[in-house]
């Protein structure tokens, strides 16, 4: 994974599991996080290895001024807007050798060039809409499934391989 995103509804888990990641690429390669969390209040839950602000300024200040690190972008609808000059974030952000995941609720709080930059995707409950932008973007229908979701159950895709359906370890 270098561009990953985790998209569902409130209360499904997404930021849960990001911070499971974090700590699993925190496990085993001692890679930091950086995260911009608008509920940073929170920011004792992500771990000491994660550095988490809710100054999207700050933060992406640090982003380019770092290499090797976990990028965590949470809120995506109200965090990245669909603003163009993020493009980069998706575009350019594997030159510093970052891993990049963001969290929202639907693909629509991407630009469609950020959608098609991910290598990964995690998708709680979507509304029919939603899943079809994610099958159409990934070119796999196995993510239509994921309008029948429970809390917490997930489809993993990764680019070019089967969704798997899978449930969040609380």
């Amino acid at each position: 994974m270098v561009i990953a995103g985790i998209f569902g509804p409130k209360l499904s888990g997404k930021t849960t599991l990001a911070r499971s990641l974090s700590f699993q690429y925190w496990r085993q390669c001692r890679m930091r996080t950086l995260a911009l969390d608008p509920n940073s209040h929170e920011h004792h839950l992500w771990g000491k290895h994660v550095f988490v602000t809710a100054d999207e300024t700050h933060f992406w200040q640090c982003v380019w001024q770092t290499r090797q690190c976990l990028i965590v972008v949470d809120e995506a609808a109200a965090t990245i807007r669909r603003e163009r000059e993020l493009v980069p974030a998706f575009t350019r952000i594997r030159h510093n050798h970052h891993k990049v995941i963001v969290i929202g609720h639907s693909g629509a709080d991407l630009l469609p060039v950020m959608r098609q930059q991910l290598d990964q995707i995690y998708l709680f409950r979507q509304p029919k809409q939603s899943a079809e932008i994610w099958a159409e973007t990934f070119c796999e229908d196995g993510l239509l499934q994921a309008t029948s979701l429970q809390q917490y159950e997930f489809i993993k895709c990764d680019m070019f391989q089967k969704p798997q359906k899978m449930r969040l370890q609380l």
